[in-house]
């Protein structure tokens, strides 16, 4: 038997949900316009969480490698990790092997030129919705018990 809870319980967990994406996404040092971007979702029998940007999206879901053919003839700024960049690189050969040249590291092969790795899933999220469920289980089991027994809310 499937039974949909009420809409303040729902809001409850979709509100609690937000706080801990947030919370997750602060932890991983990303701005704060990127925390403030998750809003929570509810409705009768339904939690979730909604964002008004969409790289959060793509960090979520994770992206798959993909040649950036858009940098071919185009200079582009690399920054990197000792903060003295950008450096400025020109995009050419996208997708044939050969040398590349590194800021910090120097020449190093590459099988494809200006091949984006891709993003591994962070499922921050659904780890958020299903964790702030998992918190609320005592009162998810009160409200059943409470339709069992045939108190109406």
């Amino acid at each position: 038997m499937r039974l949909p809870l009420p809409d303040d319980l729902t809001r409850q967990i979709a509100d609690r949900a937000a706080q801990m994406c947030r919370e997750d996404i602060m932890a991983r040092g990303w701005s704060d316009r990127s925390s403030g971007a998750v809003q929570p979702r509810a409705g009768d029998g339904e939690v979730g969480l909604r964002t008004t940007a969409g790289h959060l999206m793509h960090q979520n879901s994770g992206v798959r490698p993909f040649l950036m053919t858009w940098v071919e003839g185009r200079t582009i700024g690399m920054s990197c990790a000792q903060g003295d960049g950008p450096h400025f690189r020109r995009g050419s050969h996208v997708g044939e092997p050969g040398y590349v040249d590194i800021p910090h590291r120097g020449q190093v092969w590459r099988n494809q030129k200006w091949l984006f790795p891709g993003l591994q899933p962070k499922r921050f999220f659904e780890d958020s919705i299903a964790g702030a469920i998992r918190q609320s289980r005592p009162q998810i089991r009160q409200y059943i018990v409470g339709m069992m027994r045939g108190d109406r809310r």
